[in-house]
């Protein structure tokens, strides 16, 4: 306490020069603890992994829902014109020629479509 006191006499007799006189030579004893820096200072350590949870226990089953209308069906499109056919028989070109007569010659072949 006493070197403020003395600190306060100096600045008041030498003025600014004594007052930055007596901090210089009385620096150490005029300086206190450490205070906080108000800085965030570097993470810690990991912690220990924490553990996975378990399944929850089933629910009741809800309601049952209302009863649906029956589907209108129609019905399949058969033509057996083709052995084993379960589809519809179809005639396809498969080839065109020219004669030497300058006629056009179409092959045909029956091909089953089945939906």
């Amino acid at each position: 306490m006493g070197k403020i006191v003395l600190t306060c006499v100096l600045a008041l007799v030498f003025g600014f020069g004594g007052a930055a006189g007596a901090v210089t030579v009385f620096q150490d004893s005029l300086r206190g603890p450490q205070g906080e820096s108000g800085l965030t200072g570097p993470p810690g350590p990991e912690g220990p992994a924490g553990r996975d949870g378990a399944d929850g226990v089933d629910g009741a089953r809800g309601p049952a829902g209302k009863t649906g209308k029956a589907a209108k069906t129609e019905p399949t499109v058969l033509n057996l014109g083709i052995q084993g056919c379960t589809g519809r028989s179809v005639q396809v070109v498969t080839d065109v020629t020219v004669t030497a007569a300058q006629k056009i010659k179409l092959t045909k072949k029956d091909v089953c479509v089945v939906n």
